[in-house]
């Protein structure tokens, strides 16, 4: 059975937004304490829980961070561009018929604003924005119901080991992009259902619409 519907991550995935984090942690990083990342390339092989216990960051203040952050990059959204290849790949998939949509722990807002200033809003269907880091397992496990698919129909399409552990949690298959956030190797580990170095490979998917 082809996958009828991509839902895809934003940061990390889609859009190429980490140096824009890693700016902002740092200009908040004296107020809450946080050591200064002198080495971007090392965050790549830590999971979340890794990099909080690191930074001695409690579960608890994830929600105030949270929106912190997404209010300061709301100023440079429109700045910011989606990876070299993710325009032609969504093209080429609406064209495929397959359906898109995504799921992210950033705001429908911020989103919406970066997309329109990649003139790629008109691609997706629908965009939720979730307030909390590790909680995209609930919206995914309300997908199939949302959109009259099966869950093998759908594909989270992610760049972190959070992702991973989210599809698997919603019973969705998951395609890990390596030019986000985490590693190949730390994502390989963790067992997506497919690994994707490169934006066109993932139109080498069995793809299409719902049947």
């Amino acid at each position: 059975m082809p996958y009828a519907l991509l839902v895809w991550d934003f940061d990390g995935t889609l859009a190429d937004t980490l140096p824009n984090l890693l700016e902002i942690f740092h200009q908040i990083g004296p107020q809450f304490g946080f050591r200064p990342i002198t080495d971007p390339q090392s965050l790549r092989d830590q999971t979340p829980t890794e990099f909080l216990q690191q930074q001695k960051i409690p579960l608890w203040k994830l929600p105030a961070l949270r929106q912190i952050v997404v209010a300061r990059q709301r100023e440079a959204m429109p700045q910011i561009r989606l990876y070299p290849g993710i325009p032609d790949v969504l093209t080429d998939l609406a064209r495929r018929g397959c359906r898109l949509g995504i799921v992210s722990s950033n705001t429908e807002e911020n989103i919406r604003v970066c997309l329109r200033a990649n003139a790629a809003e008109s691609w997706f269907e629908f965009i939720v924005g979730y307030p909390r880091l590790l909680g995209k397992k609930h919206v995914l496990r309300r997908m199939p119901r949302r959109t009259g698919l099966a869950p093998e129909q759908l594909l989270y399409v992610g760049d972190e080991v959070r992702d991973i552990a989210a599809a698997r949690d919603a019973r969705t298959d998951v395609a890990a992009v390596t030019w986000g956030v985490n590693s190949a190797s730390l994502l390989q580990r963790h067992e997506p259902t497919f690994l994707i170095d490169h934006p066109r490979q993932l139109l080498d998917l069995p793809l299409g619409p719902e049947r």
